[in-house]
C-alpha cells in the first residue's frame, strides 16, 4: 500500500508539472488543421525567407572518473562449496556448476515478460540483487521510446496537421498565380504531394477538395500503393521504383490510430525522394529541381500571417535532436539556392526562365551529398531532395559501407559491434561468417571505418541522443583482461560474450525505437543490369511437381503432429514458392511465351532467395539446449561424403559430392540466343578403406578446420594426393581446367532514371 501511495502523489505531481510544461515550456504546436472550406483563391502572400532561431543544445561536461580496478583474486570452488548462501539453492546441473566455478556465472532461461520480475521477486525470497548493464540500458530505452512517444503524438502530430493542411492550400494557391503552363504541370505534381499526405493523416482518400481530375487519379493512385505497402512498385508520382515495404507500420506506431497516421506521413515526408542531379554525368533532371524549388518556395510563403517553416521546424528541430539531421538535401538547402540564383524577392514565374539554367544546375552541383545511398550506387551518384528527409546515423553508414548487391547484400550487427571497438564481436565477425572471403574488399572498408570511428571525438557522440546512445553501448562493450582487477567474472570469453549479447540487445532497442527516423542502408537488387531479362530456368516440369506434392505432403503431416517450429515452416513455405515459380516458368519456357517483369525479377534474386531457405532451415534445427550454451551451428561446408556399402577387404563404397562446379549455358529467350552460367555438383564415387566424415572429405580437399578461441572455421589449402579421381565419365562433360574470368556490364544509367 504504501508503494502504491507514492506512486500516486508521483503521478499527481508530474501531471500538474506537466500542464506548467504544456503552457511554457514545450515547442508551440502549430495553429492546427486549416478548413478547407476557408481556403484562399487566388490570395497574395508574401514571402518570408527567415527561419527559425537554431536551438542550442545546453552543454554538459563530461568528466569520466579516474578509478583504478583492485579487486583481489578469488577461487571457486568446483562443488561451489565456498558459497556462504548455496544451501539456499538447489537444482543446478553439473555443467552449470562448472560454469559458474571456471567463469564466474551462468546464464539460464526465463520466462519473464519484463526485466524487473527478477528484482521484486528477490525482495520477497531474500536474495540479493545483482543489478546488471541490461537493466540498465533497458530503462534509458524506456525513456526514449516512451518520451518520443509523448512527443509525436501529443505535440508533433499537431503541427504535421497544420504543416501538411497549409501546404496543400498554398500550394494550390500558387497554382492559380502561375501563368506557365509547364510550371502549372509541375506544380501539380506537387499538389499531389500534399494531397498524398493529406490522405495518409486522414487515413482516408476522400479528401474534400476541388481539384483537377489528373491530381486526384495521381494521387489515389500512390495513395493506393502505399496502403498496399507491397514491396517494389513504380511510383506514379516520382516515376522511380519506390519500396512501399517502408510504410508498413511497425515499432510504437501500432499503438493507437494517430501514430499509424503520423508514422505514414512522416515516413512520406521523409522517404520518397525527389531526384534533383546524377553526379556521376553531372547531368540535372531539371523538371525535378524545379519541383524542389517550388516546394521550397510554397514553405516559405506566409499564409494568414504564420511561415509554414516554423510548423516544418517544430518537427524537424525535436526529431533531429533525438535521432540526427536529414541525410539528404532540405528545405533549408534549397531556400539558400533560391536565394542565391534569384535573389530574396522571387518573380515564381520566372523560376523556369531558360536563363536561370546554368546558375540553378551550378547551385544543384554544390548542394552536399548524401552518405547512406543504395549500395550499387557510388556514395556520390545522386543528390536528391526531401521535404524532411530521414536522418543520417552512424550505423547505418557504417553498414551501407559494408555491404555489396553481389557479393554481401546482408549486413551483420557485428558489423557495427566491431568498428564499435568490440574485439570479441570482430573475432566472430572474421573467423566466423568471414564476409571478407565474400568479398574481397570487406576488410579493407571495415578497418578504414573502424579507424575513423576511433578517431572521433566526445563532441561527435553528444551530437544527439542517437549518438549517445550508440556511444553508451560502445561503452558496454570494453573487455577487460585478466589482470585488470576487474572481478574474475569479468575477465573471460564468456562474458566478453555476454556484454556482447546485451550491447546487441541495447541496440536492437534503439533501432526499434528510431525506425521511422534512421535512414536504411539498402542493397538493392536488378535495376541496373542488362541482362536481368535473360534468366533461364531448366525446365523438368515433372521433378517440380513432384517436389511440390512431397512439400506440401510432408509439411501438413509434420504440422498436425507439431513438429515443425516457425523457422522450418517459412523456409518451406518459401521453398514451395520457390518451386511454384520454377514450374511457371518452365511451362513458359516450353511454350515460347515471355516471361513477366516480376518473374524476371524473382529470377534475378533466386540466389538470395536460396540462401534464405537455407538460413531458416539451418536456424529451425537448432536444438533448445544449444540455444543455452550458444553452440549455434553453422553449416561450413554443404560438400558431404557416405559410405554406402560394405565390401570385401574391410573396404567401403563411398559416395560424396565435391566443390560445387560452375556450368555455362546457351539458353534461347525471345528468338535470340544467350550464354547462361550456373552452379552443379561435382560427384565421387570411390573404395575407401575406411569410413569417412565430413570433415575429413573436407580435409582431402584442401580444406581445414580451424579450431581458435572457442570458434571453428575452414581454411583453405591445397588438395591432398590421397583424393580420389571423379569417374571417368565426367570427361565427357567436364573440363579439367577454369580460367573464365568475367568482366561486370557497365550500368545503364540513363535506362535506370528513366
Amino acid at each position: 500500500m504504501r508503494r502504491l501511495s507514492l506512486c500516486l502523489i508521483i503521478i499527481m505531481v508530474m501531471s500538474s508539472f506537466l500542464v506548467g510544461c504544456n503552457n511554457e515550456n514545450v515547442i508551440n504546436p502549430g495553429e492546427g488543421p486549416i478548413n478547407k472550406e476557408e481556403a484562399p483563391k487566388g490570395k497574395q502572400s508574401s514571402i518570408d525567407w527567415t527561419i527559425p532561431e537554431e536551438i542550442h543544445n545546453i552543454h554538459i561536461p563530461y568528466n569520466p572518473t579516474a578509478y583504478e580496478a583492485k579487486v583481489l583474486p578469488y577461487t571457486i570452488a568446483e562443488d561451489l562449496s565456498n558459497i556462504e548462501n548455496i544451501n539456499q539453492f538447489s537444482g543446478f546441473t553439473h555443467e552449470q556448476k562448472k560454469m559458474l566455478s571456471k567463469n564466474g556465472f551462468v546464464v539460464l532461461p526465463s520466462r519473464d515478460t519484463k526485466i524487473y520480475y527478477a528484482y521484486e521477486e528477490n525482495e520477497y525470497l531474500g536474495v540479493p540483487n545483482f543489478v546488471t548493464t541490461d537493466s540498465v540500458l533497458h530503462l534509458y530505452h524506456q525513456f526514449f521510446d516512451k518520451s518520443l512517444i509523448f512527443l509525436e503524438g501529443e505535440i508533433l502530430y499537431k503541427d504535421l496537421e497544420a504543416l501538411t493542411d497549409r501546404m496543400l492550400i498554398k500550394s494550390i494557391e500558387l497554382l492559380n498565380e502561375i501563368k506557365d503552363e509547364e510550371l502549372k504541370d509541375i506544380q501539380k505534381s506537387n499538389i499531389a504531394y500534399f494531397l498524398i499526405a493529406k490522405m495518409l493523416l486522414e487515413g482516408d482518400s476522400n479528401i474534400e477538395v476541388s481539384l483537377d481530375e489528373g491530381i486526384m487519379a495521381l494521387a489515389n493512385s500512390e495513395y493506393a500503393l502505399i496502403q498496399e505497402a507491397g514491396g517494389y512498385g513504380d511510383s506514379p508520382l516520382f516515376h522511380i521504383k519506390l519500396d512501399y515495404s517502408q510504410f508498413i507500420v511497425r515499432g510504437h506506431y501500432t499503438r493507437n490510430e494517430n501514430l499509424e497516421k503520423f508514422f505514414k506521413t512522416m515516413m512520406w515526408y521523409g522517404f520518397t525522394p525527389i531526384e534533383l542531379m546524377n553526379l556521376r554525368t553531372e547531368e540535372l533532371y531539371y523538371e525535378n529541381t524545379i519541383k524542389a524549388l517550388l516546394m521550397t518556395y510554397t514553405a516559405f510563403r506566409e499564409y494568414e500571417g504564420y511561415n509554414d517553416i516554423k510548423a516544418w521546424n517544430n518537427i524537424y528541430e525535436p526529431t533531429g535532436f533525438y535521432v540526427g539531421q536529414s541525410d539528404d538535401i532540405n528545405l533549408l538547402d534549397i531556400k539558400d539556392m533560391i536565394i542565391g540564383v534569384f535573389g530574396e524577392d522571387v518573380d515564381i514565374n520566372k523560376i523556369i526562365d531558360k536563363a536561370y539554367y546554368d546558375k540553378i544546375h551550378q547551385g544543384v552541383k554544390d548542394l552536399r551529398k548524401a552518405e547512406i545511398v543504395g549500395s550499387f550506387m557510388t556514395k556520390d551518384e545522386t543528390k536528391s531532395f526531401k521535404f524532411m528527409g530521414q536522418r543520417y546515423i552512424l550505423d547505418g553508414y557504417i553498414m551501407q559501407e559494408l555491404m555489396d548487391v553481389y557479393y554481401r547484400p546482408v549486413p551483420n550487427g557485428l558489423d557495427v559491434m566491431g568498428v564499435l571497438g568490440s574485439k570479441y564481436g570482430e573475432d566472430l565477425l572474421f573467423k566466423f561468417y568471414e564476409p571478407q572471403k565474400q568479398w574481397s574488399l570487406y576488410a579493407e572498408r571495415y578497418n578504414h571505418l573502424k579507424a575513423e570511428i576511433e578517431s572521433y571525438s566526445d563532441e561527435l557522440w553528444q551530437k544527439n541522443l542517437y549518438n549517445g546512445w550508440l556511444w553508451s553501448i560502445q561503452k558496454q562493450l570494453t573487455e577487460f583482461h585478466k589482470d585488470s582487477g576487474m572481478p574474475i567474472f569479468m575477465t573471460n570469453d564468456s562474458w566478453k560474450s555476454k556484454s556482447l549479447n546485451t550491447a546487441l540487445s541495447s541496440y536492437a532497442e534503439l533501432k526499434h525505437d528510431t525506425v521511422l527516423y534512421g535512414k536504411q542502408p539498402v542493397a538493392e537488387m536488378g535495376g541496373p543490369l542488362e541482362f536481368a531479362d535473360q534468366h533461364y530456368v531448366e525446365p523438368n516440369i515433372e521433378l517440380y511437381d513432384t517436389l511440390l506434392w512431397l512439400m506440401k505432403y510432408t509439411v501438413e503431416n509434420l504440422e498436425a503432429r507439431g513438429l515443425l517450429n516457425d523457422s522450418l515452416k517459412e523456409g518451406s513455405k518459401e521453398y514451395i514458392k520457390l518451386l511454384e515459380l520454377l514450374k511457371s516458368t518452365s511451362q513458359k519456357e516450353l511454350d515460347n511465351e515471355p516471361l513477366s517483369e516480376d518473374e524476371k525479377m524473382n529470377l534475378l534474386w533466386i540466389g538470395g532467395v536460396m540462401e534464405n531457405i537455407i538460413n531458416c532451415y539451418t536456424y529451425g534445427s537448432v536444438s533448445k539446449e544449444e540455444l543455452l550454451n550458444g553452440a549455434y551451428p553453422i553449416e561450413k561446408s554443404a560438400m558431404l561424403i557416405s559410405d554406402v556399402a560394405t565390401v570385401p577387404n574391410h573396404h567401403y563404397l563411398s559416395m560424396g559430392t565435391g566443390y560445387f562446379d560452375h556450368i555455362y549455358v546457351v539458353v534461347p529467350v525471345e528468338d535470340k540466343l544467350y550464354l547462361t552460367r550456373g552452379s552443379v555438383y561435382s560427384y565421387y564415387e570411390f573404395l575407401s578403406d575406411k569410413r569417412l566424415t565430413d570433415e575429413e572429405w573436407w580435409e582431402l580437399h584442401g580444406l581445414k578446420t580451424i579450431k581458435d578461441s572457442g570458434f571453428e572455421y575452414l581454411e583453405y589449402g591445397e588438395p591432398s594426393s590421397k583424393l580420389p579421381a571423379q569417374p571417368f565419365w565426367v570427361s565427357t562433360f567436364k573440363s579439367k581446367t577454369n580460367n573464365v574470368d568475367i568482366e561486370p556490364l557497365e550500368v545503364d544509367w540513363e535506362k535506370l532514371n528513366e
